[in-house]
């Protein structure tokens, strides 16, 4: 009984069914491994998307607010030019009741020293 017992550990399948099996093995993985590939590029492709149109949107709108603080900047500087011309300077001295100054009446103060 023992000769029975070797001789069955001893019985190898045959080499065609080793052969296909492994090869049936491989060809699987691969492809499974090509497929996992492929949607895991696929899925990257959509968040890359998807983020860049989110930036797009946001580059957009900060254009935006850009061109209207330029606008405001501009009225900004127009009314600061209206606001420091000559004759409005003088017009608003007059409503306040200020006069020019003529040199008679200019007084130089000199400043005091202090004594320590």
């Amino acid at each position: 009984m023992k000769k029975s017992a070797r001789r069955k550990q001893m019985i190898k399948p045959p080499a065609l069914v080793v052969g296909m099996f492994k090869h049936l093995l491989s060809t699987r993985l691969m492809t499974i491994v090509l497929a996992t590939a492929t949607l895991v590029s696929a899925f990257y492709l959509v968040v890359q998307t998807h983020e860049q149109r989110q930036l797009y949107a946001e580059l957009e709108q900060l254009n935006k607010q850009r061109d209207d603080l330029d606008v405001e900047l501009r009225e900004l500087r127009l009314e600061i030019q209206m606001l420091a011309e000559h004759s409005r300077l003088e017009n608003e001295a007059e409503d306040l009741g200020m006069k020019k100054l003529d040199l008679k009446s200019e007084k130089i103060v000199k400043p005091v020293k202090d004594s320590d």
